[in-house]
């Protein structure tokens, strides 16, 4: 098949034209995908109508699957897939729970596994008529414009990631199962991109205890710091859903939000992509 590969403008981000994923992928078309992943960061396949099957046999194209912590949302077939919608709420919550939007603060997926996910893709299987975008900020060029002062501090600094970090914003109350089967971890805040070998800011506003070693107050008034400097619309791709989107994006690379100015029925099929053997 022949595909275009078309930059948004924005500073990062891509759409993939001319691509369907109900057709064989050939070893030059995956070669193709695999290089604006690395590229771009962020890869939109518009009106991709496709089973919950064939979506993960695409993503074995570009990784292996990874099971889904949370079992909460897991898809009831699989747990190779989790189901993304506000109407999932905590069964402990009641029959009149209020919708929970999940993830509308900038994080990166996983990243309190000692290998943090690489890559997500979500499959959009309802969409509202108006509103529920995911933002994606790029942390490359995040890290790039940091002051030589800052790029000096972080250097060898490493952050300390929970499921249910100190520091967590939003989200569902988590069992004390769920977090007591939580792998911890550690990762620097400087990651030296394993494929295309760019240094980008790594740190999890929702999902770190602090710096490793420091004082809470010390890792506070860091991560404070480097979370307005890094979080600026400058460095923003916003991306407006449409029925069958499929979104995949180098959690490496960037944080992501979703957006809770909807009310309208919203589902997206997520899957999870283990990290490489060569963390960083």
């Amino acid at each position: 098949m022949s595909i275009e590969v078309r930059a948004f403008d924005a500073p990062l981000g891509a759409e993939v034209i001319g691509l369907d994923f109900n057709d064989p992928l050939g070893p030059d078309t995956v070669e193709t995908i695999n290089q604006a992943f690395f590229d771009y960061h962020v890869l939109a396949i518009r009106d991709q109508d496709i089973s919950m099957d064939r979506f993960m046999e695409v993503a074995g194209c570009f990784g292996t699957l990874q099971s889904q912590h949370v079992k909460h949302y897991a898809h009831a077939d699989t747990d190779k897939i989790s189901m993304i919608s506000p109407q999932l709420n905590d069964n402990r919550d009641g029959p009149n729970a209020k919708p929970l939007y999940r993830g509308i603060t900038f994080h990166t997926d996983h990243s309190y596994f000692p290998k943090p996910v690489k890559a997500t893709l979500l499959h959009a299987k309802q969409v509202p008529s108006k509103g529920g975008d995911t933002r994606f900020l790029n942390m490359h060029i995040a890290y790039d414009e940091l002051p030589d002062a800052m790029k000096q501090k972080i250097e060898g600094v490493n952050g300390a990631h929970r499921l249910a970090g100190r520091r967590k914003k939003t989200g569902r109350v988590m069992s004390a199962e769920e977090i007591r089967t939580s792998p911890n971890a550690v990762h620097p805040l400087v990651r030296v991109h394993d494929d295309n070998g760019r240094k980008a800011v790594y740190f999890n506003p929702n999902r770190m205890d602090g710096i490793d070693g420091w004082s809470d107050e010390d890792s506070d008034a860091l991560l404070d710091e480097l979370e307005q400097l890094c979080c600026l619309s400058e460095y923003e791709y916003r991306h407006q859903w449409q029925p069958h989107d499929v979104v995949i994006w180098d959690n490496r690379s960037v944080l992501h939000a979703a957006t809770d100015d909807y009310t309208e029925p919203r589902l997206l099929h997520r899957i999870l992509l283990e990290g490489n053997e060569s963390a960083y």
